[in-house]
């Protein structure tokens, strides 16, 4: 239990913080090599730099999973779930913390926000609960390692990241009913995977 009360969101912060870290380096070495500075409108247009910031993502929630709670906390079954959902959390938790101090906001300033960027907040918090517990599910279903076995589990949730990069830069009249379908579909996975394993000693 301590581990995943402790463990885990400790696990979700680092990995959310390793991954600005390595997306400002990823922007550094961008401004170096073309001479061209990454700005706030590279936000505005699903880019290289949105794709690869995705990517960076999702391989850190892939080795936090992998290399904190399955080897170093040894977590398996429904420990490990409830240890994704946790970590998840905590990574959604901290980008979105972020995103707040990006834009000149506090956490008190969370409750005087509008009803958009309130459900934009909250919709990446539960993005990267259900990304983090797809790719631990994904981890808990394969017996031993294959080829590229690493960029086969976290394809589908960097997929699920940059659609959902794409709708909320597309801002368009149906884009909330949208990303909620999107949600929904990775939750049903989610259910689909840990269901399909439950009897197996993940």
């Amino acid at each position: 239990m301590i581990s995943i009360l402790l463990g885990a969101p400790l696990a979700g912060v680092f990995a959310a913080l390793a991954s600005v870290v390595a997306e400002q380096f990823l922007a550094v070495v961008v401004n170096i090599v073309s001479r061209k500075e990454i700005v706030f409108d590279v936000y505005t247009h699903l880019g290289f730099f949105l794709v690869v910031s995705a990517i960076i993502e999702e391989g850190f929630k892939y080795f936090s999973a992998v290399f904190v709670l399955r080897r170093y906390l040894d977590l398996r079954r429904f420990k490990f779930v409830a240890a994704s959902l946790t970590a998840g959390l905590f990574f959604g938790a901290t980008e979105a913390y972020l995103i707040l101090l990006t834009n000149g906001k506090k956490i008190g300033d969370v409750w005087n926000l509008d009803g958009d960027t309130s459900f934009a907040l909250a919709a990446v918090v539960l993005l990267h609960v259900l990304t983090f517990l797809l790719i631990s599910a994904f981890i808990a279903s394969r017996k031993e390692k294959t080829r590229f076995h690493i960029l086969r589990i976290i394809a589908l949730p960097t997929f699920i990241h940059l659609l959902f990069n794409f709708l909320v830069i597309q801002k368009g009249d149906f884009t909330n009913w949208l990303v909620g379908i999107i949600l929904g579909i990775t939750f049903a996975i989610n259910l689909s995977l840990i269901a399909l394993n439950f009897q197996k000693p993940y």
